[in-house]
C-alpha cells in the first residue's frame, strides 16, 4: 500500500529544515528525506547573522525583515523541540588601523551607523589594542543543534526518512510523484539539496563555492563576542574557538584542504599572538548563485515540482522568511520576487527579448534601492529612465552625452516622470573617472554608437568607448555589473566592437570577471551584440 503525502522534501539543511517547519505550521504533511551526509555547507556552518557585511560593510535593505521573521522563526523551533539553539548578541568587526575606520564611518549610511558603535579592546590576555565597530542586532544558531532537534522532531511523527535518493531515477513526476523504492506519492515534490544538482533544474546552484572551517584552542583568549576580520572567530562553550571560512570556487570537493587550513590559519595570525592549536577542521559546499541571490520556484512543465536553494553564505537569515514566502507561492497567494524566482535562469525565456531589454533585465538582478548608477550614453533616456526607477529615490543615477539634444530631450522625460534623482552631464563618458569613488557603483550602462533621428556624424568610437569603458570597470564595486551594447551595422562600428570585446575579454581572463556575450536570434553579421561584465573578485563572506 502506497504512503500518500502532500509534500515530499528533498534535503535537510538549512533550506529544507526551514521548508518543513513551515509546511508543518501551515497544518500541512510532509515526509523530509536526507542522506545525513556530515560535511554538507549547513551541517559546517556557523550560523552567523550580522547586520552590516562583506568587504564593503553594508547593510542589505532587507535586513530587518529576514531579522524578525528569523529571530519568531527559530523561538518557535525552540518552543517545539524545548532545546536552547539561538543566541541574540552583539557582534564586532576590527579594522587594520584607526583611519579606516573613520573611512568606514564616514561612508556609512544611515541604518548602518544605527546598527554600529565604536569599539576597542583586545582579544587575548594582555594583548595587542584592538579597533572596530560593535554591531547589533546580531546572532548565532547552533547549526548543529538545530538540524538534529528539527530531524528528531519529524522523526517522532513519521516524517522524516534517512536515505540516498536520486530524483532523476528513483522518482517517477507526473501530475504526481511517486517515489517508488519507499512506497510513497505525494502532491508535490520540493527540492532542497543544496549544493546538489539535479536534472529538473540544471545550473542551481552555478556558482558553488567550498570553505573550510577549523576549531582551535587560542592562547588566552577570551572574547565571548564572535569576531570578523577577513575571518570570524567564534568561541564555542568548551573553551575553544571556531574560525573561518575560506571561499574556493574552484576546488569544491567537501574533503577537507590542507591549501584552506594554511589560509585559515595565516588569517588568523594577524589577529592573534601565541599559539594556536588545532582540534579539528572540516568543510563544506555552501550552494551560491552567481547572482548572490536565492533560488525559488516551480519548474515550467513539471508543475509539481518545486526548487528551494541557492542560499549561499546567508541562509541562516535568510531561509526563515523565504521559506514563508515559498508556502504562500505553493498556495497561490503571493508571486515570486523577480530576485529570488527561479524564471530568472531560463533562457529560453529572454533569448526574443531586444537586447536593450536584456541589458536591462540583467542590470536589474544587481540594482537595490539606494545603490549609484551610471548611464554612460544618455541618447533617448531609455536607459536612465530605467536605472533611476531601480535605485528609487534614496538612489543616484549620473548620466553622460555629449550632444545637448539627447541631454534636453531625457531631461524633459525625467521632468515629465517626477526623477529627481539623476544627474545629467554635458561630457564625454570618458570623464566618468572624476565623478564617483573606486568601487562605489553597482551598475554601468553603455550603448554604443549614434543617437537615432540624429546627426550620424556624431558617435562613439573604439578608443573612447575602451577608454570610458576601463574607466567604468574601476567604479564598479565588487558586485557590480556593466553592460555595453556595441552596434556594428555603421561605419566605423566593427572596428568600435572589436576593440571592446578585446578589452572586455582581456579582463575576464585576468581577474576572474563573469563575462557574456549575448546576440539576437539567429545571429548576423551586422547585428548589435551585448556585452554583460559582472565584477565578482570580492564576495560576500562573513556570514556562514
Amino acid at each position: 500500500m502506497l504512503k500518500h503525502t502532500e509534500n515530499l522534501i528533498i534535503g535537510q539543511g538549512l533550506a529544507g529544515s526551514a521548508m518543513a517547519w513551515t509546511v508543518h505550521w501551515a497544518g500541512k504533511n510532509l515526509l523530509l528525506v536526507d542522506r545525513g551526509e556530515p560535511n554538507t555547507a549547513s551541517r559546517v556552518a556557523a550560523g552567523l547573522i550580522t547586520p552590516v557585511t562583506g568587504k564593503r560593510m553594508v547593510h542589505s535593505p532587507d535586513f530587518d525583515q529576514y531579522w524578525n521573521a528569523a529571530k519568531q522563526f527559530y523561538r518557535r523551533v525552540e518552543q517545539e523541540t524545548g532545546t536552547s539553539l539561538f543566541e541574540e548578541k552583539e557582534m564586532i568587526r576590527l579594522f587594520e588601523d584607526e583611519a579606516s575606520r573613520t573611512e568606514f564611518t564616514e561612508r556609512s549610511d544611515e541604518y548602518s551607523q544605527h546598527a554600529t558603535q565604536p569599539w576597542e579592546g583586545t582579544l587575548q590576555r594582555a594583548g595587542r589594542l584592538q579597533i572596530g565597530i560593535s554591531m547589533r542586532p546580531a546572532g548565532r544558531l547552533n547549526v548543529k543543534a538545530y538540524l538534529t532537534a528539527t530531524r528528531t522532531f519529524f522523526e517522532e511523527r513519521n516524517s522524516y526518512v534517512a536515505s540516498e535518493i536520486d530524483v532523476t531515477s528513483d522518482l517517477l513526476v507526473k501530475d504526481q510523484v511517486e517515489w517508488s523504492g519507499k512506497k510513497v506519492t505525494a502532491d508535490r515534490l520540493i527540492l532542497c539539496q543544496g549544493s546538489e544538482q539535479n536534472q529538473f533544474f540544471p545550473g542551481v546552484p552555478n556558482n558553488r563555492s567550498r570553505g573550510d572551517i577549523l576549531k582551535v584552542k587560542i592562547e588566552g583568549y577570551e572574547r565571548s563576542e564572535v569576531v570578523h576580520r577577513s575571518i570570524w572567530i567564534a568561541p564555542e562553550s568548551n573553551g575553544v574557538q571556531t574560525v573561518g571560512s575560506t571561499y574556493d570556487w574552484k576546488n569544491i570537493s567537501s574533503n577537507i584542504s590542507d591549501a584552506g587550513r594554511k589560509e585559515v590559519l595565516k588569517k588568523l595570525s594577524r589577529l592573534i599572538d601565541g599559539q594556536v592549536v588545532v582540534l579539528d577542521h572540516e568543510a563544506g559546499v555552501r550552494p551560491t548563485m552567481k547572482d548572490y541571490e536565492p533560488v525559488l520556484g516551480r519548474h515550467p512543465e513539471y508543475r509539481s515540482v518545486y526548487l528551494f536553494n541557492g542560499l549561499g553564505s546567508k541562509g541562516t537569515l535568510k531561509s526563515p522568511w523565504l521559506a514563508s514566502q515559498m508556502m504562500l507561492f505553493i498556495a497561490g497567494e503571493t508571486t515570486l520576487s523577480v530576485n529570488h524566482s527561479y524564471e530568472r535562469l531560463i533562457p529560453a525565456k529572454s533569448q526574443h527579448w531586444p537586447l536593450t531589454r536584456q541589458a536591462q533585465e540583467a542590470v536589474a538582478e544587481v540594482l537595490r534601492s539606494g545603490d549609484t548608477a551610471i548611464d554612460g550614453t544618455v541618447g533617448n533616456g531609455f536607459d536612465t529612465i530605467f536605472l533611476a526607477k531601480a535605485v528609487g529615490i534614496t538612489g543616484h543615477v549620473i548620466g553622460f552625452d555629449v550632444q545637448t539634444k539627447a541631454l534636453q530631450s531625457t531631461e524633459n522625460r525625467l521632468a515629465a516622470l517626477d526623477c529627481k534623482n539623476v544627474s545629467l552631464r554635458h561630457q564625454s563618458h570618458v570623464d566618468m573617472g572624476t565623478v564617483a569613488e573606486p568601487g562605489s557603483v553597482a551598475a554601468i550602462m553603455f550603448n554604443l554608437g549614434y543617437l537615432p533621428g540624429s546627426d550620424h556624424q556624431l558617435m562613439t568610437n573604439g578608443d573612447s568607448s575602451t577608454k570610458a569603458v576601463s574607466e567604468a570597470i574601476k567604479l564598479l564595486r565588487s558586485d557590480g555589473i556593466l553592460t555595453v551594447l556595441a552596434y556594428r551595422g555603421h561605419e566605423g562600428g566593427q572596428e568600435e566592437y572589436a576593440a571592446v570585446e578585446q578589452l572586455l575579454t582581456s579582463f575576464a581572463d585576468r581577474y576572474d570577471y563573469n563575462l557574456q556575450r549575448i546576440e539576437r536570434t539567429p545571429p548576423k553579421q551586422t547585428a548589435p551584440v551585448l556585452f554583460v561584465l559582472r565584477k565578482t573578485l570580492a564576495r560576500e563572506t562573513d556570514d556562514d
